[in-house]
């Protein structure tokens, strides 16, 4: 099981990435965000599932 303090709620998850909790919502919902776990109806996010998605979501510098 899963211990709660790595569990991240969306707010926190929109706060950690910088983007409104509505922003977030909308990410989630179009599967562009990180996978979501729902418990009890609310959203949870695992903190590992959220570093690998924000690691995705990086740019190299060189890009053009």
């Amino acid at each position: 099981m899963v211990e709660e303090s790595k569990l991240l709620s969306l707010e926190e998850v929109a706060h950690l990435a910088r983007v409104t909790s509505r922003t977030m919502r909308k990410y989630l919902s179009e599967k562009k965000g990180p996978v979501m776990t729902r418990i009890g109806g609310r959203v949870f996010v695992r903190r590992d599932h959220f570093e690998s998605w924000l690691a995705s979501c990086a740019v190299s510098q060189n890009a053009s």
